[in-house]
């Protein structure tokens, strides 16, 4: 081989680890909110979240939403289950009213005081991020142990030997509850399908031949091995329908 051969192979190869090594930056980290976000979360924060929470984010009469708690509270899940949180449960009878996208702007300004970068598009309640976002300390890649609860969205459909299996199957992430919110289904309408398909244990009680072909959000215990990967199922709801997303 010529050594400019050489040059242009070694340039590819080193071009090929600098995208397999953007490929694995967590989402979280690429950044899924503007600054301009941030800062209207951070007025709305001084208005109906600071009494409990505090100016910095520490905590006073509720836990702290930064550092070492909020990691502990938080990492792992998903920034979808974190504005679940806060959409469902903030501000705690205080008179103040705050619009769902209000609470994600405040969803926002915690990203920003914990370190997260800002991006160039918003976080809206339809965004596919909400639910394809885990919440990661920098350097920290997502993991997913076998049997725990994850959720991932697919396509439903039979395999050759008659079992539910659902293809097209995104990276499976760690899940808190075993069936999805309305809000949760709406954002697995939006997250784009992936590459991995997963036999499906379970599936009868969810009637799946009336979805066969739909794209589906599914939730349950994983089996995660090379050449078996398997879903015992807690949540079969149909998400959308399985075109060229």
């Amino acid at each position: 081989m010529t050594r400019s051969a050489c040059l242009v192979v070694s340039v590819l190869f080193a071009c090929g680890l600098a995208l397999r090594a953007q490929d694995a930056t967590p989402r979280i980290w690429q950044g899924i909110y503007t600054t301009a976000q941030a800062e209207r979360g951070k007025t709305t924060f001084k208005t109906a979240c600071l009494r409990c929470h505090g100016e910095d984010l520490s905590g006073t009469t509720a836990p702290a939403l930064k550092g070492d708690r909020f990691q502990m509270t938080w990492g792992g899940d998903t920034v979808e289950g974190l504005f679940g949180k806060i959409r469902d449960t903030m501000p705690p009878n205080f008179g103040t009213v705050v619009d769902d996208q209000g609470k994600l702007d405040v969803v926002a300004f915690i990203l920003q005081t914990n370190g997260y970068p800002a991006g160039s598009t918003e976080l809206l309640i339809d965004s596919p991020d909400l639910a394809a976002s885990q919440i990661l300390k920098k350097g920290e890649q997502a993991t997913v142990q076998n049997f725990s609860l994850v959720q991932t969205v697919g396509c439903l459909d039979r395999a050759p030997d008659g079992k539910w299996v659902l293809t097209r199957t995104a990276d499976p992430l760690t899940a808190r509850d075993e069936t999805p919110s309305a809000q949760a289904l709406v954002s697995a309408g939006n997250r784009p399908l992936g590459t991995k398909t997963f036999l499906l244990l379970s599936a009868k009680p969810f009637d799946p031949e009336s979805h066969r072909g739909h794209k589906m959000e599914a939730r349950g215990l994983i089996y995660n091995e090379t050449g078996d990967l398997r879903l015992t199922l807690t949540s079969l709801r149909m998400a959308g329908t399985c075109g060229a997303n």
